[in-house]
Formats: C-alpha cells, structure tokens, sequence
C-alpha cells in the first residue's frame, strides 16, 4: 500500500459532476417554482416547520450510502442526480441562514446561489481538466469500464473508449496485456439508443457540416455571430433604459446595490461583445480560433452577465440563461468537431 497514490483521476468525473450541477440548478428552480404556486406551504403543522433543506440533506444522505453499499455506473449517475438535487434543495434556504430575520426572499439569495453553481461548476472543470493519466490511472479506468462485459451490455463505442485507455497505458505491463486479450473475447452489444442531449449534438453537428458544404458558410458564420454582438448591444440598451436612474447614480457616486449590479451586467455585456466581434476577425482564417472566442463570450454571459441578472431581477433572468447554456453546448459541440479536423488535418500533413 505504501506509496500509492490516494487520488485516482475517475475518466467519467467531468460527466458526473456535470449531471451533479444541472440537477442542483434544475431543483432549485423547481423548488422556488412549486413554492411560489402553491402559496408557500408549511410542513409540520402551526408549531412546528420543516424546512426542505432538511429534506435536501435526506436525499445526499440516501446519495451516500447507495454509493457507498452499491457498485455500477449506471448507479453512480442516478447517485449524482440524487445528490444534486439534494444539494439544490438544501442550498436553496441560504437566504434564512445569512440574515437576523431568517429571510428567505432575501434579494441578493438567488445571485448568491448562482455564484455558488459558478463556482461548481469552474471547480469541476479544474478537477478534470485534460491532463495525462497515470499508468495505474489508464488501467483502473480501463478495469471500471469492463463491469459493462458483465452486465453483456459493452457496445463497439464503449469497447473502443475502453481500448483507447489501454494503449495509453504501459504496453508491456502483464495486467495491461492481459486486458487487451480480454477485450477481444467480449461479444459486442448492440450500441445504446442515443439520449436527447446526443440527438441535439447529432443533428446539430449534421446541420453544422452541411453548412460547410456550402460556398458561403463563413459569411453565414459571419452574419450569424454579428447579429449576436448585435444582440448584446441591444440588451445594453434596453438594460440602460429600464434602469437609467440606477445608471445615473452610479456616475453620480451613489453607490448601491442595484447601481453595482446594473454596471456590473453592462460591463460583463460590452466585454462578451468584444470577444464575439474578436472571433469575427478568425472566421476565414480559423474557424477554431474563431468559435474559441465565440465560446469565451458566452462564458462571460454565463459566469458574469447572468450573476448579475440573477442578483438584479431574480429568477425573471432564467430564459437568458437558458438560451446561454443551450448556446454553450453548442458552440462546444462545434469547436470538438474543429478540433478533430484541425488533427486530422496535421496527422496528414
């Protein structure tokens, strides 16, 4: 035991912890919405309050122990579902838990909770960020994969992604030869009916390359990313007129905290523009290089812009950022598929 390592890096962590966020964020926003409908009930009688972040803690609770007592992937993102809405539902009552008067429709709660999610979430993104695996870290990942042979259920994509871990790990390793040879004695399962989310990226990444096809993609391109620059202005604008009396005392030194917010989501705004018209410049050149800057704007609305939002008018900013987080995905989706052109196009070269 000595001398190993204590951390072992899991391959689907990004995948997980993603689940994790999205069913955080997605219970709070059910929470707030069932409460609000149903006229804020009480639970536990007029003597008695149960507050739900009792019952967010019950669900990790239940999220824990399946972990601990129960072994399958499967399992594991049904566990990162359950304990992110636990998480949501707990972290949902911050605003009793920050004020003398236990207020939960405390204003800056909701902007508060979503710093939280963006912390999350950047934080998973350290914790898996592309880095080299270890020689035990390829084989550990690669035997976690196999228990799919046991259930008959490995399909070509899931035999192929497990492969790939093995050749990255130490090839004259006996464990490591021993696993390639039991790859190939692992009958096949047919491949898995794609899920929404795959669809989406399918047909997105179909109509994407049909667009190529065609002669003026880039001015497509072009035309597509200036109108959201476009965009961007415009909700300046409209973010200016609604509060020019909060923009006014800004400029005039009369620091609140409406004034901070609005200047802080105009600034956020001008910033994610700049980037979009930066990855204007690239469209011809490299289409990369291009939806990388496109990518950095709307993590700027995301992580900035929405913040803010959310501080200022609560949960009315929910359709922008939903349009946000649908736009990531597919911006992401794209620069993937770049990304193998631009390799494939070096390989050859």
């Amino acid at each position: 035991m000595a001398g190993q390592r204590f951390l072992i890096r899991n391959t689907d962590a990004r995948d997980l912890l993603d689940i994790f966020v999205v069913s955080a964020a997605s219970s709070i926003v059910f929470v707030r919405f069932y409460l609000h409908i149903t006229g804020y009930p009480t639970v536990g009688g007029s003597k008695y309050h149960i507050a739900h972040m009792l019952w967010g803690g019950f669900f990790m609770l239940i999220a824990f122990v399946l972990n601990f007592a129960f072994l399958g992937a499967r399992l594991h993102k049904f566990v990162a579902f359950l304990a992110g809405v636990g998480f949501g539902v707990f972290i949902d009552e911050i605003g009793k838990f920050i004020t003398h008067d236990n207020n939960y429709f405390f204003r800056p709660a909701v902007g508060i909770i979503y710093a939280i999610l963006v912390v999350l979430y950047l934080t998973t993104r350290i914790l898996t960020r592309k880095r080299p695996l270890t020689h035990t870290e390829y084989q550990m990942n690669a035997l976690r994969r196999l228990e799919e042979a046991v259930h008959q259920d490995m399909d070509l994509y899931e035999r192929a992604a497990t492969r790939k871990l093995l050749r990255l790990a130490h090839q004259k390793d006996p464990l490591t030869k021993r696993l390639h040879a039991l790859l190939d004695e692992i009958p096949v399962a047919p491949a898995a009916r794609p899920g929404p989310v795959q669809r989406f990226r399918m047909k997105l990444l179909a109509g994407y390359e049909a667009l190529l096809r065609r002669k003026r993609s880039s001015t497509v391109l072009r035309w597509f990313f200036a109108l959201e620059a476009l965009g961007f202005v415009a909700a300046v604008l409209v973010a200016v007129y609604a509060s020019v009396d909060d923009v006014r005392g800004f400029f005039l030194g009369q620091y609140d905290y409406g004034y901070s917010l609005i200047m802080g989501q105009l600034l956020s705004t001008i910033a994610a523009a700049l980037c979009v018209l930066a990855g204007l410049r690239w469209v011809a050149a490299s289409r990369l290089r291009a939806f990388e800057w496109f990518r950095r704007a709307t993590l700027i609305n995301l992580l900035l812009t929405q913040f803010f939002e959310f501080s200022r008018i609560e949960f009315g900013a929910m359709p922008g950022f939903v349009c946000n987080l649908v736009l990531l995905m597919a911006i992401s989706t794209v620069i993937d598929l770049e990304t193998q052109h631009d390799e494939a196009i070096n390989e050859a070269a």
